[in-house]
């Protein structure tokens, strides 16, 4: 891994593998998720991704693309703890593939700058038309999230969980704001994403001057970010607050948020990542077994912890009259996990799950680019490698004492 800054909060990473035919290239915006501008910043990238001025509509685009032997290009919007990120990534063949000789990774380089330097404007704005086809995608995803149950559950256990903290500021926005949005307003706010972001680019090849002094020349002359990238954080711990949704639906959802309360040391971190799966992370795990196979209480329950906002989550899926012995469950299984025993071959068992995982960070371009990206976000820069040292070397006491840290901030069902 080779990391350095080339311009103002620009940081150029190169990730070589001999794994793959392909390379991979992602170039993420990083800014505070504010709650004003999450609508727009839901819009613009399914927007960017229609062309820019070289080729100026899908149709031109897309053969444009093919002609780059299939190259794909995406652009996407997410919520990493406090923060948003707007990625732009484009994967095609490696130059030594291509029957002419071509620097295809270079050509990669100057469409993905095309599209975020020059995209298609009209009258100041973006092009209106294809704002509001956006607009009204975007409405129908938002208002289509309440026919996936279980995710629909998740969310609005989070929004309670969470408030108006900007780890819950909602990643594709919010209805109400849709019909706000004016060409001109949406071309303000790409602009000043360009302009005051923290930029992270991730580039899976060996080291490459051309395309370095391409991002650098393209990036050059920018200020210093209106704003770093912001640290976890910890909601407080407050009482127990039971929600309840009425729903005619055939299975039954329940939902936990847990708070650690403070920050993790890096320590606390790795022996979070090992609790968390003994828990309910696994086939394995103490919610699996004994809530699922063993009690018979539910379809499926599942732990997550998310280090970027220190939260627990549980979910699962329940017949209705179940739904408040699994919640009893649920804390049970945790309370036996903090004073009860956990056996060595329970820890061995989940440390090569995790092991195994952290191996697989290298079997795709995606996960070594996201990875490294979280890394930086996190400002940690630990390799899987490291992280598998760190994860073998915890210990039971460790569990114990993390697991401790967590509170029960919300319960919200859905049921009958």
């Amino acid at each position: 891994m080779e990391r350095q800054t080339i311009q103002n909060n620009v940081s150029l990473t190169f990730l070589p593998s001999d794994k793959f035919k392909r390379n991979r290239i992602s170039i993420s915006f990083i800014v505070p998720n504010e709650k004003e501008k999450a609508t727009m910043y839901a819009v613009l990238p399914t927007l960017m991704e229609r062309g820019y001025e070289d080729y100026p509509d899908m149709c031109t685009f897309s053969r444009k693309l093919n002609a780059m032997y299939g190259a794909d290009f995406s652009a996407t919007t997410s919520v990493v703890g406090q923060n948003r990120v707007l990625r732009f990534t484009m994967q095609g063949i490696k130059n030594q593939y291509c029957i002419n000789g071509e620097n295809l990774l270079a050509e990669m380089v100057d469409v993905m700058l095309g599209v975020i330097f020059r995209p298609c404007t009209e009258d100041g704005g973006f092009i209106a038309d294809w704002m509001e086809v956006e607009k009204v995608k975007l409405r129908e995803e938002i208002e289509g999230e309440i026919n996936e149950k279980r995710g629909y559950c998740i969310k609005n256990a989070q929004r309670k969980f969470f408030g108006s903290s900007k780890n819950g500021v909602e990643r594709l926005g919010y209805l109400e704001d849709i019909d706000t949005i004016t060409p001109t307003a949406l071309y303000d706010c790409y602009r000043q994403l360009i302009s005051d972001s923290i930029v992270e680019i991730m580039v899976t090849a060996e080291e490459d001057e051309t395309i370095k002094d391409k991002f650098a020349a393209a990036f050059a002359g920018r200020k210093a970010a209106s704003h770093p990238v912001l640290p976890v954080e910890i909601m407080p711990q407050t009482q127990v607050q039971t929600y309840s949704e009425s729903m005619d639906i055939v299975q039954g959802k329940v939902c936990l948020f847990y708070t650690v309360k403070r920050p993790l040391t890096e320590d606390e971190r790795y022996a979070m990542l090992v609790a968390s799966a003994i828990y309910g992370g696994t086939a394995s795990s103490r919610l699996f077994k004994n809530v699922r196979e063993k009690q018979s209480l539910c379809y499926y329950c599942a732990a997550a912890y998310n280090g970027f906002s220190g939260s627990m989550r549980v979910d699962s899926g329940v017949e209705h009259h179940n739904c408040e012995k699994v919640i009893e469950a649920v804390q049970k299984e945790l309370a036996d996990l903090i004073g009860g025993t956990i056996t060595q071959q329970e820890i061995n068992e989940t440390k090569l799950v995790l092991l195994n995982s952290l191996d697989a960070v290298h079997d795709g371009l995606h996960g070594l680019e996201a990875w490294y990206l979280n890394e930086a976000i996190r400002g940690t820069w630990t390799s899987p490698e490291q992280v598998k040292a760190k994860v073998e070397a915890v210990t039971e006491q460790q569990i114990r004492n993390v697991l401790g840290l967590l509170h029960l901030n919300v319960v919200y069902k859905l049921t009958k």
